[in-house]
């Protein structure tokens, strides 16, 4: 017997013979299976089926009328099912039509124990995937809930190994007079402790550390704040365990700062709603969706996300001035008000950017409701000193089902079905669709690619190739990107876009990184032999941003090859630092210290520009290549370019533009200012460092 979550086996057959949809069944009943089907042979009410219930394996013969497997395989994903199919053929010599099908197995039909044999198996599959949704998920929430617990904890809680701070609160902050936690990080906490009471300290410490099972110890004592002020606090000893490793929790008990603590119900309204419409801010939207996105996975309903973004929205606030503009976005957001449902989630994701949540998985019914939004948004009229200023939008739609384990992958979706509304034009609605075969591609490469990576990272399979960077206003340097190829068993040289999301959910990345670091700083060390001036620009992904030795491998490595850090800028995406705002502040900082610099690629994403120059501390803004690509005969990419540079010249940051595609879009980019270029047009990337800036002519 498989094991599955409820022991029942949900079946459903596509076949106009009662007589041989009963013996399918009677087939799997005696392997075991407690079978619950349904038979179904028209198209239209297959679709509400595959789209309303739940199932755990489909059964399709090849002889159906108006059903052809092909049309099926291709409705699940449509559909965005995670359901095995098999089909049956009545002739074994038709199994090859159906090689290129995203089915699971093709069996010959009367072939009983290859059918037991198949469903057994993809049915084992099926579970293990669900589970490893599950887990993914339930490991996601745990990590959640408890970073969560730990920050809005009014206890000051840190956690200490060997007696160095490794992780602090807020509250922990606040209590002790310190910003930031890297003001911390490493430092003893007898620091924090006056001195007249660092006997007592080291004694209770000694001895509680001493019994590994021991039960919470407390000491009182004198703390001391950043500023030099002490004050009485209970300090709280207990064992515990931080990834993996064995470490002292620590709770300061402070009754004085107790005292002064806000209101639960008022802290949570500041920080689950935007400040200037009232709605969802991004974060507590990002919580709805994720819980959505759950019971999705559980098989309790889908729902789809819009992602609507206002059309040309920085040249209507060039227009208006910034006070307008936050006027149009708070009415826009209570015309989006007055038309959502009781069941919907409405959010300000970003600057012009808002985000619904709609339950159910009918595409009419949703698409007639992101209808009504942009029509809201169209019915929006705003006279500014006698000028009309007319509205529209786009908006992006992606599913929510079982088959995504995670919010991100929605969003993107939704992001990039929004994208492909604006370059369409704009003021239109786009569904994400998986290109064909994707869905099957992705179940039976996961693996495959995982042997694929790793055999890059261990036979240097690996390749670097460089792109330059060139200066139009900037100051004169030698600047390349370093760019990532995989050479595949096949011979197929490929780039990063092609495997870089399998990496991604293989938690790959970090190594990845690694390997691209280490070779890089090996080819510039005997390149600047010749060359001295030379740096490169090298991608960071979010995962090196969560490992905690990285700078520290980092400067091993710079000091092997006798480099200093400003050889190096470190560059990762706008979105991904604002998501990882803490993380992303600390590696910052720490390569800031060693002499590397850092850039913002995608820089103009979607989100207010402003947010991330304030949020980060970076020396280089790479504006999003969807901007500057063609954008000599787009006027709102022209638009949005022009006050990117402006605004990175107000905070003293350098501009780049990549994407450069054409002879008219570098020319503009030259009269707009910007720092630096690099793109197709200027010099496609290559596997030699042989870019002449000496002779550059641009």
């Amino acid at each position: 017997m498989v094991a599955r979550a409820e022991g029942i086996l949900r079946l459903l057959i596509v076949d106009d013979s009662l007589t041989d949809a009963d013996g399918i069944i009677n087939t799997l009943r005696q392997a075991g299976h407690a079978v619950r089907a349904a038979r179904e042979d028209s198209p239209a009410a297959l679709e509400q089926l595959i789209a309303n219930q739940t199932w755990d394996l489909l059964i399709c013969r090849d002889s159906v009328a108006n059903l052809a497997p092909n049309d099926i395989t291709a409705l699940l994903q449509r559909l965005g099912k995670d359901l095995p199919c098999i089909i049956l053929v009545n002739e074994k010599e038709s199994e090859s039509q159906f090689f290129a099908s995203s089915a699971q197995d093709i069996v010959t039909f009367g072939d009983n124990h290859r059918l037991q044999f198949a469903a057994n198996r993809e049915i084992q599959n099926l579970f293990m995937r669900r589970l490893g949704r599950r887990n993914e998920r339930a490991l996601r929430e745990s990590e959640k809930r408890s970073r969560a617990l730990l920050e809005s904890s009014r206890d000051a809680v840190a956690y200490m190994h060997e007696g160095m701070h490794i992780y602090v609160n807020q509250a922990y902050l606040r209590i002790f007079g310190y910003e930031e936690a890297e003001d911390i990080d490493g430092l003893p906490m007898l620091d924090l402790v006056s001195a007249d009471d660092h006997h007592k300290f080291k004694a209770v410490f000694r001895e509680f550390s001493e019994k590994t099972e021991s039960d919470p110890v407390d000491i009182v004592a004198q703390c001391v704040r950043a500023d030099g002020t002490g004050f009485n606090a209970k300090i709280e000893f207990s064992h515990s365990r931080v990834e993996g490793e064995d470490c002292t929790q620590v709770v300061i008990h402070d009754d004085a700062a107790q005292a002064h603590t806000v209101d639960d119900s008022q802290l949570k309204l500041l920080r689950d709603h935007d400040l200037l419409t009232g709605l969802y801010n991004r974060a507590r939207f990002v919580d709805e969706l994720e819980k959505t996105v759950f019971q999705a996975v559980e098989g309790n309903g889908n729902a789809q996300l819009l992602y609507l973004v206002l059309d040309d929205f920085q040249s209507i606030k060039e227009q208006v001035g910034l006070g307008t503009s936050d006027i149009i976005i708070k009415s826009v957001a209570e015309l989006l008000r007055k038309h959502l449902k009781d069941s919907e989630v409405l959010a300000r994701y970003g600057d012009q950017v808002f985000t619904l949540i709609i339950p159910g998985h009918d595409d009419v019914k949703i698409d007639e409701r992101a209808e009504i939004y942009q029509q809201a948004v169209r019915d929006f009229v705003s006279h500014v000193n006698g000028k009309s200023i007319d509205i529209k939008c786009s908006i992006g739609i992606a599913r929510i089902n079982e088959n995504h384990s995670a919010a991100g992958t929605v969003l993107e979706n939704a992001d990039k079905a929004c994208t492909q509304a604006q370059h369409a034009g704009g003021d239109q609605i786009a569904r994400f669709q998986l290109a064909q075969g994707s869905e099957q591609e992705e179940t039976e490469s996961s693996e495959q690619w995982k042997k694929r990576l790793q055999k890059g990272l261990q036979e240097d399979k690996f390749l670097l190739h460089y792109q330059p960077i060139v200066s139009l206003h900037g100051q004169e340097q030698e600047l390349y990107e370093v760019l990532l190829r995989l050479q595949l068993i096949e011979n197929r040289l490929i780039q990063a876009g092609e495997f870089i999301e399998h990496a991604i959910s293989l938690e790959m990345m970090a190594d990845i990184d690694k390997w691209v670091i280490r070779k890089a700083v090996e080819v510039l060390s005997e390149h600047r032999h010749q060359f001295p001036r030379t740096r490169f620009f090298i991608k960071l992904s979010e995962q090196s941003l969560h490992t905690d030795d990285f700078v520290d491998w980092l400067c091993a490595t710079l000091d092997a090859h006798n480099l200093n850090g400003n050889a190096l800028v470190f560059e990762i995406s706008e979105t991904m630092a604002l998501d990882n705002l803490e993380q992303a502040r600390g590696v910052v900082a720490k390569l800031k210290q060693i002499g590397c610099e850092f850039g913002l690629e995608h820089f103009g994403s979607g989100l207010d520009f402003s947010n991330s120059l304030n949020a980060l501390n970076v020396d280089y803004l790479k504006i999003n290549g969807a901007f500057v690509e063609n954008m000599a005969r787009d006027t709102e990419n022209q638009a949005a370019v022009k006050a990117i540079i402006e605004m990175t010249k107000q905070a003293n940051k350098h501009s780049i533009a990549e994407f450069v595609s054409d002879a008219n879009s570098l020319a503009l980019l030259w009269r707009l200012g910007v720092d630096y270029a690099q793109g197709y047009y200027i010099h496609e990337p290559s596997d030699k460092l042989d870019y002449d800036f000496e002779d550059d002519n641009l």
